[in-house]
């Protein structure tokens, strides 16, 4: 996934297309759901437990801080 740093302090950059891609994925993996037969290898909360993790490892920087990542790009020119 992509990093929370918006462009000019300006949440839209690049969050909008984020949350577009992450509703588009939502709906994919809940039609492919329907479509399989109720097997899965990875568990809800396996998932939540990954995501838990990623979470506390991402670095605050990148937490809508304007402090790294695209943030920073536009602070440097």
């Amino acid at each position: 996934g992509m990093t929370c740093d918006p462009a000019y302090g300006y949440v839209q950059i690049p969050c909008i297309e984020r949350n577009a891609m992450g509703a588009q994925r939502a709906v994919d993996a809940a039609n492919y759901a329907l479509l399989t037969d109720g097997e899965h290898h990875v568990t809800f909360d396996q998932i939540v437990k990954i995501m838990d993790e990623t979470g506390r490892d991402l670095m605050d920087k990148y937490r809508e801080t304007s402090k790294g990542g695209i943030a920073q790009l536009f602070f440097t020119c």
